[in-house]
């Protein structure tokens, strides 16, 4: 942690900004290793490239001197935190720009403004992300133990998969294998039934499984702070010769996006090649979205694998590849893997089988 603080430090210098304030985000969890909870109670990570600091409230002081030695000013809540302010960096001498978290509360950043009154606000969040966007050894062991954690709760999902069955049923099935299996929480169940897969971001609901029609399942969970993400398909019945023409060139596309991955190649590129499988048979302008997102802290985080993003690939790099087909009124299809760059080329940390089920 000592070694992130002292990096955001130098790049603060490097561009020349005074002072950067963090909120409990995971912007501070990656700094720090740890953050306070998140509750209305005034709390910031505040560091200059010379100097480190937090205003914490009081009920979470010792909590927070058990993960960090940074220096601490603590506030009551009968008191507020306006002494604090004004003892920390923020209150004391110019800052002419501030860098500001872009996840934290808006009323913790209002309160950093209005301390410091800065002739320049500029936003925390690229300076990080070039500290976060390749990530250690060690995170990349968090993040694969994260996605054998997804096979195994899309496994529960799909074992759940019947005619009668609600999607917030299955979407259940997935969080409860989520949460035996020591997950911190679950961040999304995503289960999306004939129809309504043809939405990229469908909210599970009441809606029955029928036999003849498709199922999307889009999971995730945080295990020791790290994300998962994957998408599989289920068929109940026998599917029609236009949806396995579809699977099939969705999976191709996966597959075609995954092999493309490898040191040097741009995040464009890896889109461009993902996207080229399925334009090819006419379908480009049903895969509406981009072809996949960064994953570490955060579920979407970058690089973002999309076109326009020049941005070469590097090692330690960790990103979805995630094409889809989506027939409005019909069906949708999507599947997606958690891909990591290697010097050699890529790893596929998912590993849940990429064959259709059909039930």
């Amino acid at each position: 942690m000592q070694k992130r603080l002292q990096a955001f430090q130098a790049r603060l210098a490097e561009e020349g900004t005074d002072c950067a304030v963090i909120g409990p985000t995971t912007n501070m969890l990656y700094l720090l290793g740890r953050a306070p909870h998140a509750d209305e109670r005034l709390c910031l990570l505040i560091v200059t490239p010379d100097a480190v600091e937090m205003i914490v409230p009081q009920v979470n002081a010792d909590m927070t001197a058990a993960f960090t030695d940074v220096q601490m000013l603590t506030w009551e809540d009968a008191s507020g935190p306006g002494t604090a302010l004004s003892k920390s960096v923020l209150g004391k001498g110019k800052i002419r720009t501030l860098a500001t978290d872009g996840s934290m509360r808006a009323d913790f950043l209002l309160a950093a403004l209005e301390e410091c009154n800065p002739m320049q606000t500029i936003s925390a969040d690229p300076i990080i992300a070039e500290l976060r966007i390749k990530k250690s050894p060690q995170e990349i062991a968090a993040l694969a133990e994260a996605a054998a954690q997804a096979d195994r709760a899309m496994q529960a999902a799909v074992d759940g998969c019947r005619p009668g069955a609600s999607e917030a049923e299955i979407a259940w099935a997935a969080e409860e294998a989520f949460r035996r299996d020591g997950a911190d929480c679950v961040e999304f169940t995503l289960v999306a039934a004939g129809g309504n897969a043809a939405f990229p971001h469908h909210h599970s609901g009441d809606r029955q499984l029928q036999r003849g029609e498709g199922i999307i399942i889009d999971i995730g969970a945080s295990l020791n702070g790290y994300k998962s993400d994957i998408t599989r398909m289920v068929f109940l019945g026998d599917p029609d010769r236009e949806f396995l023409d579809a699977y099939e060139l969705v999976r191709s596309a996966n597959a075609r996006g995954r092999e493309t991955v490898q040191p040097g190649v741009s995040a464009e590129e890896v889109d461009r090649a993902t996207r080229a499988v399925i334009e090819e048979k006419g379908l480009g302008d049903r895969f509406i979205h981009r072809t996949g997102h960064g994953l570490g802290l955060d579920i979407h985080e970058e690089p973002w694998i999309q076109a326009g993003n020049t941005t070469p690939l590097e090692a330690g790099m960790v990103f979805s590849v995630e094409p889809g087909i989506y027939i409005p009124g019909k069906f949708g299809i999507r599947v997606e893997d958690i891909v990591t760059v290697t010097a050699e080329g890529s790893k596929t940390l998912t590993g849940f089988d990429h064959s259709l089920v059909i039930k």
